[in-house]
């Protein structure tokens, strides 16, 4: 499975979503830093099911 967010570290609300992912076990897996655009780099998260 895969989920997609902000990356860690531009702001805070998404940092916290980020978080959430990992305490669920989705482990880092790419960045796109301008699939949506250069101010919101986009972390792809995995996890196995």
């Amino acid at each position: 499975m895969q989920v997609k967010t902000v990356k860690m570290g531009v702001y805070e609300d998404y940092d916290r979503t980020n978080r959430f992912y990992q305490s669920l076990g989705f482990r880092e897996f790419e960045v796109f830093p301008t699939l949506w655009d250069e101010a919101n780099p986009c972390q792809v998260y995995v996890m196995a099911m």
